[in-house]
């Protein structure tokens, strides 16, 4: 019991800590002090605490401060705990723009771009809450109708309809968790970053430039590099700290 005391006392303490350091934040983006602000937003983080809106003001911030990469990293971060933020869309797209040599790819076929549209809608957390839901409305209509509809053929009309309802789900749950785990991506936050055809400086040839603000995913790593590979395929050697895991 005194255990659980501590436990309550000791978060009533840390929300209350977290809301004093993002109103202090929040005055300091007021009054167009954002190196404080952004020094404030990022102690937050650290202390693990993390939101959509706490993300969407640091973006703001670094913004403000002329650090575009650094408000693309934020602006992803929010959109990842809450893909619905129509201004932090918005905004992402506004400082995405101002990406020098920007990638853009090729616009995916009707069916993609809804299916993207369709997984990128809610979050990974809620995708999962949609399938354990969907799982136990089976289980409970299977028992209704077993129980008090006696109409076979209508129990296997639902039944094929719930079931490739709750397949499709559960298909998009592990395309997502697999682009959130088994893929690693991250944001150059330095402009004009040389990309290595190798991990160490020595011989490797620079290959190319990557500019600040630049999506990549992030495929290898040795010691102090992250072996990179951007939207166009191509593929270098960065020092890790250039980059920003989302």
């Amino acid at each position: 019991m005194r255990y659980l005391i501590l436990v309550i006392m000791t978060s009533i303490s840390f929300s209350k800590n977290f809301s004093e350091k993002f109103d202090i934040a929040s005055s300091h983006y007021n009054a167009s002090e954002y190196s404080k602000s952004i020094q404030l937003y990022e102690e937050i983080i650290k202390e693990g605490f993390h939101s959509e809106y706490l993300y969407y003001n640091l973006g703001n911030a670094y913004y403000r401060n002329g650090m575009i990469g650094q408000s693309i990293w934020a602006y992803n971060r929010a959109i990842f705990l809450n893909p619905r933020l129509e201004n932090v869309k918005y905004n992402l797209e506004i400082v995405s723009s101002k990406i020098k040599d920007r990638v853009v790819l090729p616009e995916e076929f009707l069916l993609v771009q809804v299916y993207i549209k369709l997984k990128s809608f809610i979050a990974y957390h809620e995708w999962l809450m949609v399938g354990s839901l969907l799982m136990l409305l089976i289980v409970c209509f299977f028992v209704f109708f077993k129980l008090f509809i006696f109409n076979y053929s209508v129990i296997k009309k639902i039944k094929f309809i719930f079931i490739s309802i709750t397949f499709l789900v559960h298909l998009i749950i592990i395309d997502v968790f697999l682009e959130n785990n088994e893929k690693q991506f991250g944001i150059i936050v330095f402009d004009n970053v040389n990309a290595y055809s190798g991990p160490f400086y020595g011989d490797n040839t620079i290959l190319f430039k990557v500019n600040e603000g630049t999506k990549a995913q992030i495929s290898q790593e040795q010691e102090n590099w992250f072996e990179i590979v951007i939207l166009n395929g191509d593929k270098a050697w960065i020092l890790k700290e250039k980059i920003r895991i989302l």
